[in-house]
């Protein structure tokens, strides 16, 4: 199993800001693919853009530096801090840094709280095509590493 190139392009299209294309793609998408494949590569991407917004050399960012970003996040539209819970997305940053569990958040609002965090943090990257292509492939192939071990 791998990302097909339909999961990469609907990830592809929602960090685009290409939204309707995003939705027409991702209602194409198998529950079971959503659940599996497109959720390692959500998994990757929010990986990826922590480690380079929130990693610096040796030193990793404080919980205030999280709990800022995650406030500033929340405030730029109403369904932005109506849908993410701040404690989880400051567990979810704070655990892909290497601090904190997260085995006790439902997997729904986790899920959720991914998708926004990536789209903030890739929005506040302001890539342009080839760095999100860039970005996209790396996230891929972090992604595929993932599904291949756990098979």
């Amino acid at each position: 199993m791998a990302v097909t190139d339909k999961q990469a392009a609907t990830l592809h299209a929602q960090l685009a800001g290409r939204i309707e294309d995003h939705n027409r793609l991702f209602e194409e998408l198998t529950p079971e693919e959503v659940g599996y494949e497109y959720s390692a590569l959500i998994a990757a991407g929010v990986f990826e853009a922590i480690g380079r917004r929130f990693i610096r050399g040796e030193e990793t960012a404080s919980d205030q530096e999280v709990t800022k970003f995650v406030a500033d996040l929340r405030s730029r539209t109403p369904a932005t801090a109506e849908n993410l819970d701040p404690v989880v997305a400051e567990r979810l940053i704070r655990h892909s840094l290497g601090r904190g569990d997260i085995d006790d958040i439902d997997r729904k609002i986790f899920f959720g709280a991914q998708i926004i965090v990536l789209g903030g943090l890739v929005a506040d990257e302001d890539f342009g095509e080839a760095e999100l292509d860039s970005f996209m492939a790396t996230v891929r192939e972090t992604a595929d590493d993932w599904i291949s071990r756990d098979n």
